[in-house]
């Protein structure tokens, strides 16, 4: 395990806590790690900066499908993290997630790599990918963004 993936994960402690009112999207989560890995979805509660993250689903509970919910139509930042003895692969990125909607979260990881997409699931029959903001730089670090205030159009 990389030095770094050990401070990320030692950081990642609290958990999640969603939104209980105002607006809201769904977040269906898919992790897929290759087997023998340990993984770790957290969410930034500063999506800016990166910073105060906090565990959305991890690997001690064996558990790679889960659900939560969103603060709608505000920039939300997330971390992925898989270490595999000492290889890990680490991903930071951004989207807007609009109110009502219903989004899933999807990992897949291949030799040495691994990566995430984000679909709209709201109408099943017209899903589609969701733009994502890279905020990974160095191979794990996740790069701030001056304040966005609404996505881009």
């Amino acid at each position: 395990m990389t030095g770094l993936a050990l401070i990320v994960s030692a950081c990642v402690t609290a958990p999640y806590v969603a939104p209980q009112n105002g607006a809201v999207a769904d977040l269906a989560i898919r992790i897929k790690p290759a087997q023998g890995t340990g993984f770790n979805l957290y969410i930034y509660d500063n999506a800016e900066s990166c910073s105060g993250a906090k565990t959305v689903i991890d690997d001690a509970g064996k558990v790679s499908i889960s659900a939560t919910k969103l603060v709608a139509d505000k920039l939300t930042t997330f971390g992925y993290s898989e270490v595999m003895g000492n290889t890990s692969c680490n991903i930071n990125f951004s989207f807007f997630p609009n109110a009502d909607h219903i989004y899933v979260l999807d990992t897949v990881t291949g030799r040495h790599r691994c990566s995430v997409r984000i679909v709209d699931a709201t109408d099943i029959k017209k899903m589609f990918a969701v733009p994502m903001i890279n905020r990974t730089v160095n191979g794990a670090m996740c790069a701030p963004l001056k304040k966005i205030d609404q996505p881009p159009k």
